[in-house]
């Protein structure tokens, strides 16, 4: 028996209709051309615009500046359509869905191949990156899960966006909400031969004392022991996953992030078992102490 025809949700597609909207306002490029000025992939666009896909936050802020349009002027539309789609999903995972009626978005292109496919953006440089990830941080609602495992402590990272997004993360635990909110960070300080880097120890005791009264906030040490920086990530409530790759210069940094729920499990699985293997900075800190005494 064929699977039943899954109808797209009402939100969804009232939401993709503004988006053709936009797009005619921007002057009806083609899909290859307003890719690339997005960034995104063409059949990821396809997608949004027919209304198979509803946009991240990221892909309508790309779309809107693609089109001619300031992001920060279709937020709220984004945010109420959204917020339509959650509710929808909670009632019909909680009630028997009632049937309804063949909806169909007028197609402009071929339509997405392969419910698997992932949607991933690519991210050429350390601003780039940083800039992504913080307008993210912003945006969570939940969780944020990270990791921080590199040769230099983030203070040796200089440029505005990097700053802004260490900043951003403290920010977000500290701020009042009605949210239940935490931050999770692993920390990994290299050592050699048993010795933490004294850039890195000097920087996580600072964390420590800067960070002791947050109660949102949690970090937790990793020792790293190659001489290289480990895989970098940032875990965004159940929605997307930003991954870090570093270069030999402390400030180069590239990446890409992906919104996929069965993507991201499987970070968030990795995460947290070394989260649960580890011990907390407080802990580490005060071993570290115990063993400069031992050693005077």
């Amino acid at each position: 028996m064929s699977k039943p025809y899954d109808p797209i949700p009402a939100p969804q597609l009232r939401f993709a209709a503004e988006l053709r909207k936009l797009w005619t306002r921007g002057g009806e490029p083609t899909l290859q051309d307003l890719a690339a000025r997005m960034r995104w992939g063409r059949t990821t666009v396809s997608a949004l615009l027919n209304g198979k896909r509803f946009p991240s936050w990221e892909q309508m802020a790309a779309l809107a500046e693609a089109c001619g349009e300031r992001p920060e002027a279709w937020q709220p539309r984004w945010q109420e359509a959204r917020g339509q789609l959650t509710t929808l999903r909670l009632e019909c995972a909680t009630t028997t869905p009632a049937s309804e009626p063949d909806q169909e978005a007028p197609p402009i292109v071929e339509h997405l191949v392969g419910a698997a496919e992932l949607s991933a953006h690519w991210y050429r440089n350390n601003p780039e990156f940083y800039a992504a990830a913080t307008e993210r941080v912003r945006l969570a609602r939940a969780e944020i899960r990270l990791t921080y495992t590199r040769q230099s402590p983030p203070t040796a990272l200089t440029t505005p966006a990097s700053v802004e997004y260490f900043r951003e993360i403290l920010a977000w635990a500290a701020a009042e909400s009605e949210d239940e909110r935490c931050v999770r960070r692993i920390i990994g300080i290299p050592e050699r031969d048993g010795v933490p880097q004294a850039d890195m120890l000097a920087w996580a005791r600072q964390h420590h004392e800067d960070t002791d009264d947050l109660l949102n906030y949690e970090a937790r040490v990793q020792r790293w022991t190659a001489a290289a920086d480990g895989l970098n990530m940032a875990l965004i409530d159940d929605s997307v996953v930003f991954l870090a790759f570093s270069g030999h210069a402390r400030q180069k940094l590239n990446g890409f992030s992906v919104e996929d729920r069965t993507f991201m499990s499987y970070f968030t699985a990795h995460f947290d078992q070394l989260w649960s293997a580890l011990p907390s900075l407080g802990d580490y800190l005060a071993d570290q102490g115990s063993q400069e005494t031992r050693r005077a």
